[in-house]
C-alpha cells in the first residue's frame, strides 16, 4: 500500500496504557530509500522531547482515519534512548534503539529472528547491510535523513530546474520510498508530478536538490499526482 508522506505525518500511535505522541517526521536511508526510524512527538505528557521508534512497532495500522498501535507503554517509550535532532543517527545509537525495542538490526542478516520479543516486524525493503559493515564506536550514518528535510527541494533535471519536492510516495509494506510527488507550479502552475525513485541520479544537500535523469519534456509528460492515491 502505498501512503503519502503528508498522510503518514500526523498519525496518532496509541501505545498499550495511553498515546505515546504522533508521528512528526520519518528518517530515511539516502542509499537505499527505505524508511528507518519514526521520529515521535511526545507532546504535552513529555514535552520537549522527540523520540525514535523503529517502523517494525507499528501494529494494527489505519491509516485513513489516522491511527496506528504500538505495543508499548509511555514508560517504555520514555525511558527509551534519547536522541539528540541536530546530530546524526550513529550506527551506536540506532543499536541502542533496536536493543531496547527488541526487533532485530535492519543491516544483520535477513530473516533474524526476535529474541524474546512478543511481535514480528514487517520486513524493510531490500537493502540490509552485511554483517561487515557492522557499526563501529565512532560511526555515523550520515546517509539518514529527514523526510521534512528534503520537503521543497528543488528538482533539477538534466536539462533544466523543473519544480521541488512536495511529499514522498511510502510502501508502508516494508516502508520503502516508491515515489516522490514534485509540484511544478513555477512552470507547469497547478500541477503535480510523480517521479519514480529509481529516476533519481543524486541528493545535494548543501544545494537542497535533487537531480533525475529526466528531460523538463519527459518531467511534464509524467503521471500526475491525484490526492485520493495516496492511500491506494
Amino acid at each position: 500500500m502505498l501512503i503519502s508522506t503528508d498522510r503518514l505525518l500526523g498519525v496518532e500511535l496509541n501505545g498499550t496504557d495511553e498515546s505515546v505522541g504522533s508521528i512528526h517526521d520519518l528518517m530515511f536511508d539516502d542509499e537505499t530509500w527505505v524508511v528507518r526510524h519514526i521520529v515521535v512527538d511526545t507532546g504535552h505528557w513529555l514535552p520537549g522531547r522527540q523520540t525514535l521508534l523503529p517502523p517494525a512497532v507499528l501494529v494494527d495500522t489505519d491509516w485513513r482515519a489516522g491511527i496506528a498501535n504500538v505495543p508499548l507503554t509511555r514508560q517504555q517509550v520514555k525511558d527509551g534512548p534519547s536522541v539528540e535532532s541536530e546530530r546524526p543517527v550513529s550506527r551506536q545509537k540506532e543499536m541502542e534503539l533496536y536493543q531496547h525495542y527488541d526487533v532485530p538490526y535492519y543491516w544483520g542478516p535477513a530473516g533474524a529472528s526476535l529474541v524474546g520479543g512478543a511481535y514480528m516486524p514487517m520486513p524493510l525493503a531490500a537493502g540490509l547491510l552485511p554483517m561487515s559493515e557492522q557499526p563501529t564506536q565512532e560511526g555515523e550514518r550520515i546517509h539518514l535523513r529527514s523526510v521534512n528535510e528534503v520537503k521543497g527541494y528543488y528538482i533539477r533535471g538534466n536539462d533544466d530546474y523543473v519544480g521541488h519536492v512536495e511529499e514522498m510516495m511510502i510502501d508502508v509494506s516494508n516502508w520503502s520510498v516508491q515515489q516522490l510527488v514534485v509540484d511544478t507550479r513555477n512552470w507547469l502552475p497547478g500541477k503535480k508530478v510523480l517521479i519514480n525513485r529509481d529516476q533519481i541520479t543524486a541528493i545535494s544537500w548543501e544545494e537542497a536538490t535533487v537531480t533525475v535523469s529526466m528531460s523538463r519534456d519527459q518531467i511534464k509528460n509524467a503521471p500526475s499526482y491525484e490526492p485520493s492515491i495516496a492511500t491506494a
